[in-house]
């Protein structure tokens, strides 16, 4: 028999997946339908234990055995049941799923409707990836007047006050370019792997140095690598 204390953790529940600007989907069978608005925001982490922690190819403590980074990828993300412009983060799996979405229906054109499958802290987690409709003339003039979140600080890789310009490596990269930090990480993976598959991943992006991919090609050239690696298993589940 439900108690005054379980109507209060189920409101409690609606209201924590429905507040704030990141997207939660807790539970098997949430979703959460709306329209991906602006560029992605990759970038490779490790999981501490109790958070996300950006990749160092030079901290020490990253390059422990058995330690591995996996692919989050930040999305803005416009939720019209909300009114509100709200920030999605995924893995390389659901990340590839959203590609095969702007690849045949485009992003811009549609909402989508993300739904979980599997229970709470579940290791076995996926999400669907569906359009679910057309945007309309209304909604599109929402979209256009909406401001993007800030992704970079969001998830906590923006610059800090105060942080040197060798720190800050992002912006010695030529304009539109990935930046040296993040290459210098995917090419230390990549040698790992074998030269025909590293000639055949530059290739797909027509480039010759892991320095000449484009900012926007990131998230893709990772979840590429990520696949060449073997995968992605054991991914804490980002909207847990």
């Amino acid at each position: 028999m439900a108690t005054a204390w379980d109507a209060a953790k189920g409101l409690a529940d609606k209201h924590a997946s429905s507040g704030g600007v990141f997207v939660r989907l807790s539970n098997d069978g949430d979703k959460v339908v709306g329209a991906f608005c602006g560029e992605p925001f990759a970038r490779e982490v490790l999981w501490t234990g109790e958070k996300y922690e950006t990749y160092d190819p030079k901290n020490p403590e990253h390059q422990l055995e058995g330690k591995r980074p996996s692919l989050r990828v930040a999305l803005n993300f416009y939720v019209p049941s909300e009114n509100v412009m709200k920030v999605i983060e995924v893995g390389t799996q659901t990340f590839k799923d959203i590609l095969r979405c702007r690849d045949k229906y485009t992003l811009t054109g549609w909402l989508y409707e993300i739904e979980r499958h599997g229970e709470a802290r579940s290791s076995r987690t996926t999400y669907s990836v569906l359009p679910e409709k057309q945007i309309d003339s209304e909604l599109r003039g929402k979209l256009e007047r909406a401001e993007l979140n800030d992704l970079p600080s969001l998830v906590g890789d923006a610059p800090r006050e105060g942080s040197s310009t060798k720190d800050a490596k992002k912006e010695s990269s030529p304009e539109g370019t990935i930046d040296v930090a993040t290459a210098s990480g995917i090419i230390g993976r990549m040698k790992a792997l074998p030269r025909d598959s590293v000639d055949q991943l530059l290739a797909r992006f027509q480039v010759q140095r892991v320095r000449e991919v484009r900012a926007v090609d990131v998230p893709a050239l990772l979840a590429e690598l990520s696949r060449l690696e073997g995968g992605e298993t054991g991914e804490v589940d980002p909207f847990a």
